[in-house]
């Protein structure tokens, strides 16, 4: 039990000292523009979402023509939503058609 218990606490103790020299970046968002392909369910989904709620500007792909009005029911006025099958040239060019209307450059980490 004590070794459990000692594992723990240096357990913790690494983490704060890890939180403490590797701080998360704050990043500012506004201006910022993103492109997410995948985000009819699953980690492009959620990301989408958070990203939104953070104040980016989201270009969000959809493979479903159907989940196009119901992600863009879960975002703001911000994101972009629009149908994207990644294996077609000509929904490739209408990606970065309308992503270039709408800004010069996407934000990358």
């Amino acid at each position: 039990m004590c070794v459990v218990l000692g594992l723990l606490i240096l357990s913790y103790i690494a983490y704060r000292l890890y939180q403490h020299f590797f701080p998360t970046p704050n990043i500012d968002p506004r201006g910022k523009y993103v492109l997410i392909s995948g985000c009819d369910s699953g980690f492009g989904h959620e990301l989408a979402i958070e990203l939104d709620k953070k104040g980016f500007h989201v270009f969000a792909g959809v493979f479903v023509p159907n989940n196009v009005i119901s992600l863009q029911n879960k975002l703001s006025s911000n994101a972009t939503v629009f149908h994207l099958d990644i294996t077609k040239q000509e929904d490739i060019d209408a990606a970065f058609k309308l992503v270039k209307e709408k800004t010069p450059v996407l934000w990358t980490c």
